[in-house]
C-alpha cells in the first residue's frame, strides 16, 4: 500500500547493530503484555520480555525476529530496541531450542534446586525462538 506512513526502526544487540530499516509498525512482547508501535507514537520506553517481535515493512510483508530481554525506546523520529539477542526464523536451531526448552520445563518441574526466575527466562526465550522459526517453514 504506497503512500502508508513509516517510521525508523532499528535493533542493537550486545553484539552488532541487527536490524535498521523503515517499517509500518511493530509489535512487540512487552512485560506488561503485547504492545503495538505506529508511526507517530508517544516517546516511550518499554521493556522487554523474551518473544517474537513482529514487524510490517513498506511492501506490507511481516517480519518477525526472535528477541531477548531488554527495552524499546520510541522516540519522535526513531524507534530503537536493546536487546541482548535477536534471531531471524532462518538462523534458529530448531533441535537446540527444543532441548533449551526441554531443559528450562525440567528444571521448573525440580523446584528444590533452581533459580526459578533463570528457568523461566530460559523457558520463555526457548519457546520464542520455536515460535519465530514457524515463519521460516511456513515461507519455504
Amino acid at each position: 500500500m504506497a503512500g502508508e506512513k513509516t517510521f525508523s526502526f532499528e535493533i542493537l544487540t550486545l553484539q552488532k547493530s541487527f536490524l535498521r530499516e523503515e517499517i509500518r509498525f511493530a509489535i512487540a512482547p512487552g512485560l506488561e503484555g503485547l504492545f503495538e508501535i505506529l508511526p507517530g507514537h508517544a516517546p516511550y520506553v518499554f521493556a522487554l520480555k523474551p518473544g517474537s517481535l513482529q514487524m510490517r515493512m513498506p511492501d506490507g510483508k511481516d517480519q518477525h525476529v526472535a528477541v531477548g530481554a531488554g527495552f524499546l525506546c520510541v522516540q519522535r523520529d526513531r524507534t530503537t530496541v536493546l536487546t541482548r539477542s535477536a534471531e531471524r526464523p532462518d538462523e534458529i536451531d530448531r533441535s537446540r531450542a527444543e532441548r533449551a526448552k526441554e531443559r528450562a520445563l525440567q528444571r521448573l518441574a525440580n523446584r528444590r534446586s533452581i533459580d526459578e526466575g533463570r528457568a523461566q527466562t530460559a523457558l520463555q526465550r526457548a519457546l520464542a525462538r520455536l515460535k519465530v522459526a514457524e515463519y521460516s517453514k511456513s515461507e519455504s
